[in-house]
């Protein structure tokens, strides 16, 4: 189950800075919101009684990890695909 949990970051990675290569940098205010909402989501504070109590938290935790890996790469490496001009 680990090594998938791996694969899933290095894949949300790899499609951040594709997507980077492929559109370039957009406005610095769209990369910084970006960051923010990563350091958010990272943030949220992990309730005391799961609700709804799932068998395996990987189903919610994995799935918002990689969204926050997404986002969190996107913003950062945005100095390094500006436009050319």
């Amino acid at each position: 189950m680990n090594l998938w949990v791996i694969v899933a970051f290095c894949a949300a990675a790899a499609l951040a800075l594709l997507v980077l290569y492929r559109f370039r940098a957009k406005a610095w205010y769209w990369h910084l919101l970006s960051l923010a909402l990563a350091v958010a989501i990272v943030n949220i504070p992990r309730p005391s009684i799961p609700i709804p109590t799932l068998p395996d938290e990987n189903l919610v935790y994995v799935p918002v990890g990689i969204v926050a890996v997404f986002l969190f790469l996107w913003g950062i490496a945005a100095p390094f695909f500006r436009r050319r001009r």
